[in-house]
Formats: C-alpha cells, sequence, structure tokens
C-alpha cells in the first residue's frame, strides 16, 4: 500500500508553472485584494486553480472581452473600460506595460492583469502544434492522525495534452490526508472545439457556468470584495481541473452557435456524492468532507444523480446578453434533510431567465430562478462607471428558504441560495493619482427560521479598504470591517416552538500592510491586524497578530521567500486567517488561533523554461490555552509542521 502514493505521485504528474520568464507569481501579487476575501481553504482552492490555469493561457489584451477582463480578479469596471476604449480609439497593445499609459497610468489595474495577459505575437505558449503539461505536488503534514486507514501524505497529481487544432484532454488524481489510494478523487475529460457551428464537445468532468449563477455556478469568485460584484452573463462550458469533490458534472456537454448570436448548450451528467443516510435508507444531506475515517468511507457513493438540461441565449456582441437555463435531476435514494425548509424527494427540477447589457455609462444585470415546487431566487444588480474612474454598484437579492439548488452558486451572508434577503452597494473612489479607496456595504436578512438560524435575524457588513504608493515601488494598504447581526426578541422556530433571543452579535477586522522593494531582487513587508468578535452573552474575544515577510531573488532562476508571525487570540472566535504564498497554484489560509508564532520558508527553482520546482516548509508553535465553547482539535505545546513539493514540467 506504501507503493500506491509513490505510483501515482510519478504517472500522473500535473500542470501549470510560471511560463514567462521575470513574471511574479500569481500568489506573490494579491495577499491583501483577494485572499483576504477568502475565508477557507475550500472557498479559495477552485478560484486559485482556474486563475493558475488562466496564467498559463493568458488573455491577449488586443481581443480580450469585457467578461474576460472582469473575470480577472481586483479588475473593477472602470479598468476593464478603460483596456476597451484603448483599443476602440485605434490604439494597439504592443505588450503590457502599454497598460500603465492608460486609464490614467493605473498601477493597479497594470499589477491585476499581468499575470494573465499577454500582447500579439508575445504569447507563452509558443507556436507548438501540441502541448504536454504536468503537475505533480506531495504535502505531509505532522502530526498524522493515527485513526485514519491511509497515510498523511496529500498528493495532487495532474497531467493534460492539447492541440492547436482545439483538443484537449486532461486526468486528475487527488488523495487527501489520511484517505487511502482507492478512496482518492479522480477525474478525467476529453474536449475538441471549432467543428463548425458546434463550437465545443466535453466528454468527462465539467462545470457549466450560467447567467448570474442561480441556476447554473458562475464560476469560482471571493465573496465580500467590490470585484466579486461584477455582473455575470452567457454561457461557459470548463473542463474540471480542480481537485474539488463536489462541484462538478460528470457526462457529456456540447454547445453550438448559429450566426454568431444564437447560443446553445446541451449536457448530461450521471454521477455519484457522498452523502449520509438514515436506517431507512433514505439520504440526510450531502457529504463533502475527505474519505479518511471509517465513518466517512461508509458514506462514498451513497446517493447518485442523473440530470439533463439545456441553456439558450441571444447575444449582440457588446450590448446585451439574454438566456434561458433549466435541468432536470433524479436521485436513486429518496432525499430527507433534518431541515423541513431544505429540498426533499428524488426529483429535483429548476430553471431560470437572465439578462445582462451595457447602456452607456450603466451596466445592468439581473437572473429570476425558479425550482420545481414554486420556490424562487431573485439577483440583479446597476453598475455606474464615472468618466474619471469612479464606480458604484448596487445589487440586490431574494432567496426564498425552499431554493435550495445544489447546483447554483450564491452570495451574500451565508453563501447559499436560500433564506436570505439582502442589499449590497460597493463604491470605488479615486481621489489623487496613485490613491484608492473602496467601500462595501452589505444589508442582510435571514427572515425565516432553520436549523442553520433558529431565530429569524438580519444584520449588516462594512468594509472599508485603502491603497497607496509609498517610497518606490512600495504600497501601504488599510482595511477596516464591522459584521453585526441581530436577532428579534422572540420568535418560533423551525418547529414552531417559541425561543428567545440571545441578544447581537459583532465581528471587527482592523488590518494595515506595509510594503518596500529593495531593487529588482528584494521585497519586504509587514502587517499587524486586530480582531475583535462579540458574543450574544456579552463575552468578547480579541485577537492580534504582527508579522513580516522577506522575499529575495538569488538567482536568475531561484527565489526564496520566508515569514515570521507572532499571533496571541483569547480563542477560536477571534482566529485571525493570514494568506500565505503556497506552492504555485495553492491557496495556504490556516486559522490562527491561541498563543504562538508561525513561520514558513518557499524555495523556487526554475532551471529551464520547461521546469518549476518548489519546497515549502511551514510550522506552527502555540501554547494550548484557548477559551472556546467551540470544539477545536488543539496540539498541546507542540510544533505542527508540513513539507510539500512540487513540480511542473511543460513539453512543447
Amino acid at each position: 500500500m506504501a507503493v500506491q502514493p509513490l505510483l501515482a505521485l510519478i504517472l500522473f504528474p500535473a500542470l501549470m508553472q510560471d511560463t514567462v520568464a521575470g513574471r511574479t507569481a500569481f500568489d506573490e501579487r494579491f495577499p491583501i485584494e483577494l485572499t483576504e476575501e477568502l475565508m477557507d481553504d475550500a472557498e479559495g482552492t477552485s478560484l486559485m486553480e482556474a486563475l493558475d490555469w488562466i496564467r498559463l493561457h493568458p488573455y491577449d489584451l488586443n481581443s480580450i472581452t469585457l467578461e474576460e477582463l472582469l473575470s480577472i480578479p481586483c479588475v473593477t469596471l472602470s479598468g476593464a473600460q478603460a483596456v476597451l476604449a484603448f483599443r476602440r480609439e485605434g490604439g494597439r497593445f504592443r505588450a503590457p506595460d502599454q497598460l500603465l499609459t492608460i486609464a490614467g497610468g493605473d498601477a493597479r489595474l497594470y499589477r491585476a492583469l499581468l499575470p494573465f495577459v499577454c500582447a500579439t505575437g508575445n504569447s507563452p505558449c509558443g507556436s507548438a502544434r501540441h502541448r504536454v503539461l504536468f503537475r505533480t505536488r506531495a504535502i505531509v503534514a505532522a502530526p498524522s492522525e493515527p485513526s485514519t486507514p491511509g497515510s498523511p501524505l496529500r498528493v495532487s497529481s495532474r497531467v493534460v495534452f492539447e492541440e492547436d487544432g482545439g483538443l484537449e484532454a486532461g486526468a486528475l488524481f487527488a488523495k487527501g490526508a489520511g484517505e487511502r489510494t482507492e478512496d482518492a478523487f479522480t477525474s478525467g475529460y476529453a474536449r475538441i472545439r471549432g467543428l463548425g457551428c458546434v463550437t465545443d464537445i466535453l466528454a468527462g468532468d465539467y462545470e457549466l457556468e450560467s447567467g448570474q449563477g442561480l441556476v447554473l455556478w458562475r464560476g469560482p469568485t471571493a465573496v465580500r470584495s467590490i470585484w466579486s460584484l461584477r455582473p455575470g452573463g452567457g454561457l461557459a462550458i470548463v473542463p474540471h481541473r480542480s481537485s474539488d469533490e463536489t462541484r462538478y458534472l460528470r457526462g457529456l456537454a456540447i454547445a453550438a452557435t448559429v450566426k454568431g448570436r444564437w447560443r446553445g448548450a446541451l449536457f448530461f451528467s450521471d454521477r455519484s456524492y457522498g452523502a449520509s443516510v438514515d436506517s431507512g435508507g433514505e439520504a440526510t444531506g450531502f457529504f463533502r468532507e475527505e474519505y479518511s475515517t471509517g465513518a466517512s468511507i461508509a458514506k462514498k457513493d451513497a446517493l447518485r444523480e442523473q440530470l439533463i438540461g439545456v441553456r439558450a441565449e441571444y447575444a449582440c456582441t457588446g450590448v446585451f446578453t439574454a438566456g434561458l437555463a433549466m435541468y432536470r435531476s433524479s436521485f436513486d435514494r429518496w432525499f430527507s434533510p433534518s431541515d423541513r425548509m431544505r429540498f426533499s424527494g428524488n426529483r429535483m427540477e429548476a430553471g431560470g431567465v437572465d439578462v445582462s447589457g451595457r447602456f452607456g455609462v450603466f451596466s445592468l444585470s439581473g437572473e429570476y430562478a425558479l425550482m420545481r415546487g414554486g420556490a424562487h431566487a431573485l439577483v440583479g444588480s446597476m453598475t455606474l462607471v464615472s468618466s474619471a474612474g469612479q464606480m458604484l454598484m448596487i445589487r440586490c437579492r431574494d432567496y426564498q428558504p425552499a431554493y435550495d439548488n445544489p447546483h447554483a452558486s450564491g452570495e451574500g451572508d451565508n453563501g447559499e441560495t436560500r433564506n436570505e434577503r439582502g442589499v449590497t452597494a460597493a463604491l470605488r473612489f479615486l481621489p489623487a493619482s496613485g490613491i484608492g479607496l473602496e467601500c462595501y456595504v452589505d444589508a442582510f436578512e435571514h427572515p425565516w427560521p432553520s436549523t442553520r438560524s433558529a431565530i429569524p435575524r438580519r444584520g449588516i457588513e462594512f468594509i472599508l479598504a485603502g491603497e497607496t504608493v509609498i517610497l518606490s515601488g512600495g504600497t501601504l494598504s488599510v482595511r477596516c470591517s464591522r459584521k453585526a447581526s441581530y436577532e428579534q426578541v422572540t420568535a418560533k422556530d423551525a418547529w414552531g416552538r417559541d425561543v428567545r433571543s440571545a441578544g447581537m452579535s459583532a465581528e471587527d477586522h482592523y488590518r494595515c500592510e506595509a510594503s518596500c522593494r529593495a531593487g529588482n531582487s528584494l521585497c519586504f513587508s509587514t502587517v499587524l491586524e486586530y480582531a475583535g468578535a462579540s458574543a450574544p452573552g456579552g463575552d468578547v474575544l480579541h485577537g492580534v497578530l504582527l508579522g513580516g515577510d522577506i522575499s529575495c531573488t538569488l538567482l536568475s532562476s531561484l527565489s526564496l521567500e520566508t515569514r515570521f508571525a507572532v499571533f496571541h487570540t483569547d480563542g477560536y472566535g477571534a482566529r485571525l486567517y493570514e494568506y500565505e504564498s503556497g506552492l504555485p497554484g495553492q491557496l495556504s489560509l490556516p486559522p490562527l488561533y491561541g498563543h504562538g508564532l508561525r513561520w514558513y520558508m518557499r524555495l523556487r527553482c526554475r532551471p529551464a523554461r520547461w521546469a518549476d520546482l518548489s519546497i515549502r516548509y511551514a510550522a506552527t508553535v502555540k501554547e494550548a490555552t484557548v477559551s472556546s465553547p467551540e470544539p477545536v482539535h488543539e496540539i498541546p505545546a507542540a510544533c505542527a509542521a508540513e513539507i510539500g513539493v512540487q513540480a511542473d514540467i511543460r513539453l512543447p
């Protein structure tokens, strides 16, 4: 058994590297703008892997569309429109550095786009007729869990073949810590494009994105940030290249275009899910964890779903898109969750209409969706962009409690498409050159009781962020946020019982980060962050973190990153999430609580244009004194460490 993970590591290597010499890696560029919006590793893994793929296949600045521009993190609508305006006025990009000459020399736009774009004739993929892309990653964490049946080694490996004629195929193998090799996740796909009016045929594992995401997912995005509120529209069939074991379809998808404006897709899926099953044989809920214990292995492939659907849309390029999407799925077991307001039965149907368009300085988008039984979900937004680059967006949502669609992506407080109403406003303000301010306000309400929220409640979240350029190439960023929720004084829960509210709860975060560069090979940064959490009972927990980073380029092909951070928190409720540079394409966002220190080192070597090798070691040393009513796994007075290695190879 010990040989199998090693064989998987060798036989299924996988994907992606920084293919442009001298280009800084993605995970070295966005510690503030993007990763602060992610609250755990699972939330950001798909996003990081999707962006890593774009980095390997960059958009051409001379043909990139508005939707593609807005899919890139930290690119606001004003910045995207500045790129398109430059092209409309006859401009042509010869190099990405020209981004510094548009939109008033917006350095932030340049920094956001650089990892994901190229200019005509400068594509890093070259002119090879075919490419084979490999990635293999292995991480060992200590201490290991003795109760798990498998080794503590985490393995993620992928191989992808691409041919310029439109053929692509890939395979993925991912084993979690403690999982047996036979319980690991395996995935694969084959894709061909450009067969006349049939634009895309994909067989295997895929993700189908549609409209605003209420019927079918709308891509991996972060939450609670101004750029994630971008309007969506249209159709996208994307191969499933992530180790996420839940958010994908397995089957066949076919897309076609007629006269360039009428587009449509047919798709079919037949796949299994992990699920909890009661003594009567009914499924009571999806299981979305790794199969690393005997109890979790018993839930593997307990529920099977067959799904068939269609998407049709009319698009007027650069003006508007209107579409219709619907699907019908059936399960081989009766679904009977503990929350009586969730979906129950063995057949599910969902459909919706969506529209997005631009009218001068206004951009409008929205979607209305229905499920079998009459439950609905609604989302709509309006964006206004001034000629000076200021931006205002207002977005509203209304999700009924019974709109429990597992194939949809929601936004807002609970991240689901059920039991929530809310209005969000986001503002980007540029008072002077080199200074940017952003404000985000979200007023939300959970009007119906459920097992997750026994008492109806409402709340508000406020975020204010600013960034300015200091010294030569340095930046200073400040971010303040507060989230408070209020419950009704008395109410009835989901079972009709009278309950009383415990009062108000609130979370506060204040963060300041500064960075500076010494020449082209050395960069320093430091961060100070405070977190406060008040529980309904009146207890207040505090947490503070002080850390610093040093990044240096030792040789043209060798770089080293180090971090040392000290943290002190009163409990898990005041935990701090500090983004780290993980292995390329990986999100590392460990929660820090208790009293201790965290440090890591990452060494990255590029011995040739076709190879990228990385090794990373991280450790946390802390005391076990943590006051929290929640069950938190603690390692008393110990060092929790992990080491990971990764190899990326590209064969032309």
